[in-house]
C-alpha cells in the first residue's frame, strides 16, 4: 500500500475514472492543433481551462456531482491536453496539495485499457482473427473485484490501470454486487459499476451523466447510510477464467452476473458489427452505454497483462451526440425586412454523419444576449430536419473582442428599398423575394446582386425598363433571364403585391382587385386593421420606392384590364 501526499497525484489517479470510459482508460494520440494568432491570449486560455477543469474534477470526484457533462467534459479535456503540447507543455492536470492521505492499493491483475478504432481499422483487425466477441461498451467505472475462499475481498478502482482506491468498504451498500461466490478458489474480475437506466435509449437521450453518479457516489467521503439498489455491475473480463467464452460467460451467470452473458454475441463479420453498434445505440437498456466492444478469443495469459498494453480487444465509439466545437468567426447577413441575422463559422465537426462548419445564431439581439464571440466553446446538437443549433455555451474565452455593429442596427422593416453600397444585403433580398414570388425561375440571389453592382439596377422593378434590360450583355444565360422577365406581367395582382411585402395577411391581400382599392380612404374598415396594422399599412403606402412600383404594375396591367373590360386598374 502506498500513500499520495498531494491532492494533484491523488486528482490524476481519480481521473482515470472520468477518463475510463468502460473497459478502462482508452489511449491514442489525437492530432495536434496548434495555429493561433495570439501566443499570450492562447497561454492565459490554457491556464484558465487548466484551472476550470480541475475544478470539475474537484466537483466531480470529491464533493459527488458533475456540473458538466462526460462527453463535453472528455472534448474539453483532449483540447487542453492538445494545445498544451502545442506549447510544450506537460498534458497532465496541475497539482494541488491533498489534505489528508489516500491509500492506493495495487490491482492483483493491471488494466490494459482499449484502444478506440474506426470502422476501416476493425475491418482489418478482424481479419486477423478467428474467435471474435461483441459487448456493449457499458459507460460507468471500472473496478477489480477479488474473490478469495468465495469472499470478496477488494474492490478496486481503475485508478491509473496499475493501483486505485480500495472501496471494499462502500461494496456492502451495493445491492447488486456479490458479497459471497460458490468458488473456492481465488477469482479476479474486471467489470463496470454503472447506474441503472430503464429502457435507456442511448441514441436518444446520451449518457445523462450516468457515469457521473457512480463515481459521485463512490467517491462520497463517509459512508452510505442505506443500501443502494440504482448501481449495477457488468463483468467484461475474467482474466484466468475458461478459455472457451461460452464457459465462461455460463460460469459467470452462475455465480451472481448475468449481464455478461446476456449482453455477448460471438460475431463473424464487419456486417454484423454495424448491425450490433446500432441495435445498442438504438434499442432500450439498462445502462448508459458509448459504443460496443470486440475481443479476440483466447485472450492471453494473464501474467502477460499490462496496463495500457492491449491487442485483443479495441472499442468503436458510438459518434458523439454532445458535440463541442470552436467558433473560428461571425458573419451578420440583413434580411429583406432588416432583422439582421448572425451566423457563426465552426472548426468543422460532424453531427449525426453531418459534417457541420456553420451555425446560425439567430437576431442580432439573440446573438448579444447569448455573448458568443470568436474563441468561445458551444455544444451542439441537431434540431428538426437536421439543423445544427447551439444547445448552450460551454467555454467563454476571457478576452472579448466584439465586433462594431452599430451601423447594423440602423436597418429595419422600412430601409433599403433602393440600391445603395449599405443597403445592397437587404436590397439583394427585397429582390429575391419577389422573384421568388412572381415565379422567375433561375433568377437567384446572385444575379439579383450582380444586376444591383455591375448594371445599375437600383429600384425594386427598375428590371421591367427596356432600357435597362437593352444594357444586359447578350448572353446565352442572360437572354434565358430576359425570357423569364418578359412573363411576370400575367401574374395575379396578389402576388405582386405579397413580393412587395405589404403588410397584409394573404387572405387580405386576395381582397384588393386594383391598385386604386389600396388609395381608398374606407380600405381600412374593409379589410378590418387593428390600430397597429393600420399604421404598418398606412407607412409602406406613403414609402417612396413602393409608391413607384405600384405605378409601375398599375401601367404594364392597363392593357391586360382595357382587354377585359375594366375602366380602372
Amino acid at each position: 500500500m502506498h500513500y499520495i501526499l498531494t491532492r494533484g497525484s491523488w486528482i490524476f489517479m481519480l481521473l482515470q475514472v472520468v477518463t475510463s470510459l468502460a473497459y478502462g482508460m482508452e489511449y491514442h494520440q489525437a492530432k495536434d492543433n496548434c495555429d493561433s494568432p495570439n501566443q499570450n491570449i492562447l497561454i492565459n486560455e490554457h491556464q484558465r481551462l487548466g484551472n476550470q477543469l480541475q475544478e470539475w474534477n474537484k466537483n466531480y470526484l470529491v464533493d459527488g456531482f458533475s456540473p458538466i457533462n462526460d462527453e463535453v467534459y472528455d472534448q474539453l479535456l483532449s483540447k487542453w491536453q492538445q494545445r498544451q503540447r502545442c506549447l510544450s507543455l506537460s498534458d497532465s492536470l496541475p497539482q494541488v496539495p491533498l489534505p489528508i492521505l489516500t491509500p492506493l492499493v495495487k490491482h492483483p491483475l493491471p488494466h490494459t485499457g482499449l484502444k478506440k478504432q474506426n470502422l476501416n481499422e476493425i475491418t482489418t483487425w478482424i481479419a486477423k482473427r478467428k474467435e471474435i466477441w461483441l459487448q456493449p461498451k457499458v459507460d460507468g467505472v471500472a473496478v477489480s473485484l477479488v474473490y478469495d475462499n468465495g469472499q470478496l475481498v477488494s474492490l478496486i478502482s481503475r485508478g491509473n490501470g496499475v493501483e486505485g482506491l480500495e472501496w471494499r468498504k462502500k461494496a456492502d451498500f451495493i445491492l447488486d454486487l456479490p458479497k459471497v461466490i460458490p468458488i473456492k478458489q481465488r477469482v479476479i474480475l474486471q467489470g463496470e459499476l454503472f447506474w441503472k437506466l430503464n429502457n435507456h435509449v442511448q441514441k436518444q437521450l446520451g449518457g445523462l451523466n450516468a457515469r457521473s453518479k457512480v463515481a459521485g457516489w463512490l467517491m462520497r467521503k463517509k459512508l452510505p447510510e442505506k443500501i443502494e439498489d440504482n448501481i449495477g455491475i457488468f463483468i467484461w473480463a475474467w482474466p484466468d477464467g475458461d478459455l472457451q467464452q461460452e464457459v465462461q460467460l455460463s460460469r459467470l451467470s452462475e455465480i451472481g452476473f448475468d449481464l455478461s452473458k446476456r449482453y455477448s454475441h460471438q460475431v463473424t463479420s464487419i456486417e454484423q458489427i454495424i448491425q450490433r453498434q446500432e441495435d445498442y445505440f438504438s434499442t432500450p437498456l439498462p445502462f448508459a452505454t458509448d459504443g460496443i466492444v470486440l475481443k479476440s478469443f483466447p485472450a492471453p495469459p494473464s501474467a502477460a497483462w499490462q496496463s495500457n498494453q492491449n491487442s485483443w480487444a479495441i472499442a468503436w465509439k458510438y459518434p458523439l451526440q454532445n458535440i463541442i466545437s470552436e467558433i473560428t468567426g461571425l458573419k451578420f447577413g440583413v434580411g429583406r425586412t432588416g432583422i439582421v441575422n448572425v451566423v457563426a463559422s465552426i472548426k468543422p465537426v460532424t453531427l449525426d454523419a453531418k459534417q457541420v462548419s456553420h451555425v446560425n445564431l439567430g437576431s442580432l439581439n439573440s446573438w448579444k444576449k447569448k455573448d458568443l464571440l470568436v474563441g468561445d466553446h458551444i455544444q451542439l446538437t441537431l434540431a428538426g430536419h437536421g439543423i445544427p443549433k447551439v444547445e448552450q455555451v460551454i467555454w467563454r474565452v476571457a478576452h472579448r473582442d466584439y465586433p462594431e455593429t452599430m451601423l447594423l442596427e440602423q436597418f429595419n422593416r422600412w430601409s433599403c428599398f433602393s440600391y445603395s453600397i449599405e443597403c445592397l444585403p437587404q436590397f439583394v433580398a427585397r429582390l429575391t423575394w419577389l422573384g421568388k414570388q412572381l415565379g422567375i425561375k433561375g433568377v437567384g440571389e446572385k444575379t439579383w446582386q450582380q444586376w444591383a453592382e455591375n448594371y445599375g439596377l437600383s429600384q425594386l422593378l427598375e428590371w421591367l425598363s427596356p432600357s435597362w434590360q437593352g444594357q444586359l450583355p447578350k448572353t446565352k444565360t442572360n437572354l434565358k433571364h430576359l425570357e423569364q422577365l418578359q412573363k411576370v406581367a400575367d401574374q395575379p395582382l396578389a402576388v405582386w403585391l405579397k413580393g412587395l411585402d405589404i403588410p397584409l395577411s394573404n387572405t387580405e391581400i386576395k381582397k384588393i382587385d386594383t391598385i386604386s382599392m389600396l388609395y381608398e380612404p374606407t380600405i381600412i374598415k374593409y379589410l378590418k386593421l387593428s390600430d397597429k396594422r393600420e399604421q404598418q399599412f398606412k407607412h409602406w403606402i406613403e414609402v417612396t420606392e413602393i409608391k413607384l412600383a405600384l405605378q409601375i404594375i398599375q401601367e404594364i396591367k392597363k392593357p391586360l384590364a382595357q382587354a377585359n373590360g375594366l375602366s380602372r386598374y
